[in-house]
């Protein structure tokens, strides 16, 4: 699923919440009773950047390592960088991380498979070509999932 699509769900979910009441004087959900009010001039992209955070994505790489990411994922098949634009391809490697930590294992390789394509390949590079694109995003862009 993209992130936008997740992001996207999940502000029309909060927009719902917000609009409904148990009956209480509040009008504010009972999870969000309990949390922090945003920082006073928290920019939109660090709110962005934290309700992503929230829902497993891992931060934005720096230039230095979505330069290296990029590399990685050239030495597998060259068209994949050359057919895609570098922000795409970084978000794809991004929504590969959130499948990682969500999906369960055996789903990996198809999801991999499935999201990295080429114009040569439009049903994707094969289980192999996957699961080395899997190790560069393990590598460069989520290290820790």
């Amino acid at each position: 699923m993209s992130r936008t699509l997740v992001l996207t769900a999940v502000a029309a979910l909060a927009v719902t919440l917000t609009g409904c009441s148990s009956g209480s004087d509040s009008t504010i959900a009972p999870a969000a009773q309990n949390s922090p009010p945003p920082a006073a001039g928290q920019s939109q992209p660090d709110l962005r950047a934290s309700m992503e955070a929230q829902l497993g994505f891992p931060p934005k790489p720096d230039a230095a390592t979505a330069q290296a990411y990029l590399a990685d994922l050239k030495t597998i098949d060259p068209s994949l960088v050359s057919s895609k634009d570098a922000d795409t391809l970084v978000n794809r490697g991004r929504d590969q991380c959130r499948d990682l930590k969500v999906r369960p294992e055996k789903d990996w390789t198809a999801t991999a498979n499935q999201r990295f394509t080429t114009p040569d390949a439009p049903g994707g590079l094969g289980a192999a070509a996957a699961a080395k694109i899997i190790k560069v995003v393990r590598t460069r862009l989520c290290p820790t999932y």
